[in-house]
């Protein structure tokens, strides 16, 4: 068996994760060789078989996930969909990592059968049945269409997110704008975050009843046309513009609990809710 290596540093990778599979699996040393740095040639005498499932496939699999991956993913983003600045490949590779490993789960996406390794070794499986010669770069270029299918819809996923952070970061930009040239008509404001999106507001330490709440919200909206926000809490902020937000929230990630920091950013001081200074039970159900 002869694997041709178009880069040396890919033929070395390869061949050193292939003999240190080989003394853990006590074959004998003369089973490889690499020849002239880009050669690889794997004597089949010592038994095919074993050879191609114990060493061959896995350490190609872990090679391809561990040091090809990123390559390929950038080439997508380059090629399919023409992100050709390098702050923005690192941004959107970060963001299909965070995808695949499982950590950006508020991103609605599809549930797979099977993990991107199982389809690189079930590719070399497939290939392995008629191949014995090969040229590594071809392999991956032309033998791994689901795999690479597979990287596809996630650079698809992470493109649409990374538009919406976009889009995010420029409303934020607006809204700091209006937050800043607004003059405060109260000094400072209560925020009490109850559960999922719903808050209660106190003007000092006067509860602020929902129906004006909705009064302050229509006001500003009227004068802001342009501007697409929530109405609940949002809007009743940036309507009464205060010198200063105390945030109550047990939830110091949630959406609305950082937007609200980012837009009127050192006027927010956030505290747990069993921090809140005033009596709830008239006011709160």
């Amino acid at each position: 068996m002869k694997i041709f290596f178009k880069y040396v540093e890919d033929a070395v990778v390869v061949y050193e994760s292939l003999c240190a599979k080989r003394s853990a699996l006590s074959y004998g040393s003369q089973c490889l060789k690499l020849v002239n740095n880009q050669l690889l040639v794997i004597d089949e005498t010592y038994n095919r078989e074993a050879i191609v499932q114990d060493m061959v496939i896995p350490v190609l699999t872990h090679v391809i996930l561990k040091k090809k991956e990123k390559k390929m993913m950038v080439n997508i983003l380059k090629e399919q969909f023409f992100y050709s600045e390098e702050e923005e490949q690192d941004l959107l590779l970060q963001i299909m990592g965070g995808i695949m490993e499982g950590e950006r789960g508020e991103i609605p996406q599809k549930t797979f059968s099977f993990p991107r390794e199982l389809l690189i070794r079930q590719a070399l499986q497939d290939f392995f049945i008629h191949n014995v010669t090969f040229t590594f770069e071809s392999f991956l270029q032309f033998r791994l269409k689901e795999y690479q299918e597979r990287l596809r819809y996630y650079a698809e996923l992470a493109i649409d997110e990374y538009k919406l952070e976009q889009d995010y970061q420029i409303l934020i930009h607006q809204l700091r704008q209006v937050a800043n040239e607004r003059q405060s008509s109260t000094g400072d404001v209560y925020v009490m975050h109850l559960n999922k999106n719903k808050f209660v507001l106190y003007d000092n330490s006067r509860y602020v009843p929902e129906r004006e709440c909705a009064a302050l919200a229509e006001a500003f909206l009227s004068e802001q046309e342009s501007l697409y926000i929530d109405s609940t809490i949002i809007a009743p902020l940036l309507s009464l513009s205060p010198a200063a937000i105390h945030l109550y929230s047990d939830q110091h990630d949630h959406d609305f609990v950082y937007t609200i920091q980012n837009i009127f950013q050192e006027k927010v001081m956030l505290y747990e809710k069993n921090e809140f200074p005033f009596d709830q039970k008239q006011n709160i159900t």
